[in-house]
């Protein structure tokens, strides 16, 4: 038996095998608009949201989970994450804050941030 003709079903199965959909709310950076966006991976909210919310691909951004502001850098952790959870998307320089807009590197000296 040749190693293509063993693993070609397993192949097959990985490949039918789909991630479902799960529904996000997403707030922008300001808090000031929420998109419901549909997504089975963390790449494709990412994607969607950077389209709804208008921001040019060249912009790097990243999503926090709204309440707390953890951040959601990985597929693995992404997949626990339930259905209808509120997320954020945060432009690179930002930093969460818990009410209001994001803080960003240029307003803030080291002294501010508390751990």
């Amino acid at each position: 038996e040749t190693i293509d003709s063993c693993c070609s079903e397993d192949l097959v199965t990985v490949l039918e095998m789909k991630v479902e959909k799960k529904p996000f709310k997403v707030t922008d950076r300001l808090r000031l608009y929420r998109k419901g966006i549909m997504a089975a991976t963390l790449k494709e909210l990412l994607e969607k949201a950077r389209e709804k919310f208008a921001i040019e691909e060249w912009m790097e951004v990243y999503l926090v989970l709204e309440e707390d502001g953890t951040e959601v850098d990985d597929e693995e952790y992404f997949q626990t994450i339930e259905g209808n959870t509120m997320l954020m998307l945060l432009l690179k320089d930002d930093i969460w804050s818990p009410e209001g807009p994001p803080y960003t590197m240029r307003e803030i000296t080291l002294d501010e941030i508390q751990v």
